[in-house]
């Protein structure tokens, strides 16, 4: 009988060729998950840059529309500020300032007073708040409350609400001329009278958190002030919001 031949091995040129094309297809494989997680990345940042701003608004305009608030027996009490002189203009080099009171059932934490009134109702108490942008690149809440202006406890001291926030712009709808139409917007302090004050603007600059590619330094107009960002590649975003006094509205 013929002696049996055993099987024949790859040459070293197939395990060559093998390798190769393998390596390929491992390159391909990193290249497109890769893609995808840089994809995801980019898309989950944007998504909480405009879950930011959705927040960062309705926070705001909720205390910006209530300034000014006075339930009976202060309904003429004179001189009270719905913008209080926290509320300061600092340039395009850093962020403004926005102070605000009314006159609340609850305190900063959203709880009833726990003080009753005549009528066995939470009795009113002042409340301040003042938004800044803290050294966290936070938007940050600072609220007082109190029976007046010489009890107040301050319950959220410099609270950062929303990160990464590199700038806040405000501006003030002066009526200048007492027909109750805003005749244009000013500074803060900047205001004929801050009882003349009938609407807010504010605008934020947010980034995110992490960087990407395209490292490349922009110009950001944020009202009417114009920023520099540097090159860092952080994705940024503008979210402005404007809300009327409630309580000046005729």
């Amino acid at each position: 009988m013929p002696e049996s031949r055993g099987h024949r091995g790859f040459t070293l040129m197939e395990v060559m060729i093998a390798m190769f094309l393998s390596s390929l297809l491992i390159a391909g494989i990193v290249a497109l998950v890769s893609g995808s997680v840089s994809a995801y990345r980019l898309q989950l940042s944007q998504s909480q840059l405009e879950e930011s701003g959705r927040y960062a608004r309705d926070v705001l305009i909720t205390h910006i529309t209530q300034a000014g608030f006075q339930p009976e027996p202060w309904q003429s009490l004179p001189g009270f500020l719905a913008v209080t002189g926290e509320s300061q203009d600092s340039g395009s080099s850093a962020a403004d300032q926005l102070g605000l009171a009314r006159w609340s059932r609850f305190n900063c934490y959203g709880n009833e007073n726990p003080v009753m009134d005549a009528d066995g109702q939470p009795a009113f108490y002042l409340l301040q708040t003042r938004f800044s942008i803290n050294n966290a690149n936070n938007l940050a809440i600072t609220c007082r409350y109190g029976p007046d202006t010489s009890e107040l406890t301050t319950q959220i001291n410099n609270f950062g609400l929303i990160e990464d926030v590199e700038s806040m712009q405000v501006l003030y709808a002066d009526d200048r001329d007492g027909d109750e139409i805003a005749d244009g917007w000013v500074k803060a302090q900047a205001w004929s009278g801050e009882n003349n004050i009938r609407a807010i603007k504010v605008a934020l600059l947010l980034s995110t958190e992490q960087p990407f590619d395209h490292a490349v330094s922009t110009q950001v107009a944020l009202l009417d002030e114009t920023i520099t960002t540097p090159a860092d590649g952080h994705l940024r975003s503008v979210k402005s919001l404007t809300a009327a006094i409630r309580g000046r509205l005729k």
